[in-house]
């Protein structure tokens, strides 16, 4: 199987980013290369990382955001295939063979999305009971997570929008949709997503009006290609 680097945004994720780390080390085969961009975590994150063993490079930015950091990382990947993974979230076993072997035996395809399921964090179960509403049954979903891209085809678009807290995913694939990728899902579950008090989208206010704008913007490039068409 061809190499696969994997970019792991962390900021002030301590209490979660080993679980992710052992996650992607498990997997078989593993990444080639754990890129780690710190963005300016000031709750010990950085010893956790430094702690793990494995192909784990750590590097530390001011705080930037999600896309920045992941930015970051894309620009330090060598490998010919690029996956993400939050710092808080975990990978689960197999997925990222399911999805290599999904692109391997696919050329025209430049990426795909399979499916996650969502938990409340274990520390965190009775004190969220009640208030937290989520579906827990797995879904495919156009999550970073879940995502495997060729980097080749990834540089074709180029990097997330850093001007977004969150909505950057909605943004990157309008651009990768102009630009004729080819992305495909699956229904394997390959990720796990954490539920917990200090999501990106709880704790940022900002995140509605980023969701929107990177909603409107996918529109209108959408129309755009439409009134470019023959008719």
């Amino acid at each position: 199987m061809p190499d696969v680097d994997l970019v792991i945004p962390c900021f002030n994720t301590a209490r979660y980013i080993a679980a992710a780390l052992e996650s992607a080390l498990a997997q078989a085969p593993p990444p080639a290369r754990i890129i780690v961009i710190d963005d300016g975590s000031t709750d010990g994150s950085a010893d956790v990382i430094r702690s793990q063993g494995g192909p784990i490079e750590y590097y530390r930015q001011p705080n930037g955001g999600i896309s920045a950091a992941r930015n970051a990382g894309i620009a330090r990947a060598r490998a010919p295939y690029l996956a993400f993974l939050d710092a808080d979230d975990v990978w689960a076993p197999g997925g990222l063979a399911v999805r290599l072997a999904h692109l391997e035996a696919r050329p025209q395809s430049d990426g795909v999305f399979a499916a996650l399921s969502q938990f409340v964090s274990p520390e965190l179960a009775d004190r969220l009971a009640g208030r937290m509403r989520f579906d827990p049954e797995p879904s495919v979903a156009r999550f970073a997570g879940t995502f495997l891209v060729r980097r080749a085809s990834f540089e074709r678009v180029g990097p997330f929008d850093e001007s977004l807290k969150v909505g950057e995913m909605i943004e990157w694939l309008s651009r990768a949709e102009a630009a004729g990728l080819r992305i495909e899902t699956i229904d394997a579950v390959v990720l796990q997503r954490r539920i917990h008090d200090a999501n990106t989208v709880r704790r940022d206010g900002s995140s509605p009006a980023d969701y929107l704008r990177a909603i409107r913007g996918a529109l209108d490039r959408k129309r755009r290609a439409g009134e470019g068409a023959p008719g």
